[in-house]
């Protein structure tokens, strides 16, 4: 019998059996309802799927009468049906549920597992299968079940799959935050014991991750003013807009962080960006319209023609680099230090007390 479907005539059959418990023997729509379970579950045996099962008319009748059943007064004491103490479905004495009930859950979710996923996932389900074949009812299943200790590795081992494989794909993104998040997702999950450390750990991780993500995607943004605003001119021309963009990010970075053209391309953080990010995005058109084939080239060619050009009767600026400061969870840093910070960021201590 598939075991979905067993699962499923296995709750029925469960739900009919503590109906037995407070109700007459002969209860007309009790007495009916196990007469049509008994005709699913032989039809099943038989060889019938979940679907020509759950499409047959007694299926229905048996899933309206478990409704109506549950609004069925309970009988006196003296006239109630004696329950088996182990139903046909496995059901524990006491009205315990047997384990399949409590395993439902698990078969249903390898059954719609693709084929894949399902290999990978396969040991920690057999696991978990022979935890429910071993146990007598529902509540030995679920102290098994934790006390196995296969949910966590289920949770965790898959985490660290992913943390080892994004690392791996890093290199395309050019992110000191991923390549720090990832190394210490992999090195944390190996450490930890419980699934709720595992959880706790993973989001911290993630919301300290994310601060530092946006962080340094406005680094990058203001670090990087002065060539956009020399690549807008470039992309779409001279306009006052354009021209007036340039000429006030230039006064801007200079008053402000006392950072000039010249000091942009000596940060290692943009530089970064610059070599492995931006410049693999210009487009081969033009880099075969201006004959440019390398960043440093694209870097001069802006310079050049579409920045020096617009300057040149604005009043000189000069830089000041103990102006360059950047704050990172609370403390202040020279700029030039930001590809280390990010690399391996000051955090602070999030204490549970």
């Amino acid at each position: 019998m598939d075991s979905t479907l067993k699962q499923m005539l296995d709750g029925f059959s469960f739900s009919l059996n503590n109906y037995s418990n407070t109700l007459s023997p002969d209860n007309e729509k009790l007495m009916r309802a196990k007469e049509l379970m008994a005709s699913l579950t032989e039809k099943a045996e038989a060889g019938a799927d979940m679907v020509s099962i759950s499409t047959d008319p007694d299926f229905a009748a048996v899933g309206m009468l478990l409704g109506e059943l549950a609004s069925e007064p309970p009988a006196p004491q003296e006239e109630r049906a004696s329950a088996p103490q182990q139903s046909q479905a496995g059901s524990a004495a006491g009205g315990v549920p047997p384990a399949s009930i409590a395993a439902a859950g698990y078969h249903m979710a390898f059954d719609a597992l693709p084929a894949g996923a399902q290999e990978k996932q396969s040991k920690y389900y057999q696991r978990i299968f022979d935890i429910e074949a071993a146990s007598p009812d529902a509540v030995h299943f679920n102290t098994m079940l934790i006390e196995d200790g296969v949910l966590f590795e289920m949770s965790r081992e898959p985490l660290i799959e992913s943390a080892r494989e994004t690392l791996e794909k890093a290199e395309d993104v050019h992110s000191p935050t991923v390549n720090h998040q990832q190394s210490l997702a992999e090195e944390t999950y190996a450490a930890v014991s419980t699934v709720a450390e595992l959880e706790y750990c993973g989001t911290l991780m993630a919301e300290l991750s994310n601060v530092e993500h946006e962080w340094d995607g406005m680094f990058i943004e203001v670090m990087g003013l002065l060539p956009a605003c020399a690549q807008a001119i470039e992309a779409f021309g001279p306009t006052d807009e354009n021209v007036g963009k340039l000429r006030n990010s230039r006064r801007f970075m200079a008053e402000i962080w006392g950072i000039i053209w010249d000091d942009v391309f000596r940060d290692n953080r943009y530089l970064l960006f610059w070599n492995r990010v931006f410049w693999p995005r210009v487009p081969m058109e033009k880099r075969q319209k201006y004959d440019v084939h390398s960043a440093e080239g694209w870097r001069d060619l802006l310079k050049e023609k579409f920045y020096d050009p617009y300057i040149m009767d604005e009043p000189s600026v000069e830089h000041y680099p103990s102006r360059a400061i950047v704050s990172l969870w609370g403390k202040e840093y020279s700029a030039d230090r930001t590809l280390s910070l990010l690399e391996d960021p000051p955090r602070p201590l999030i204490s549970r007390s």
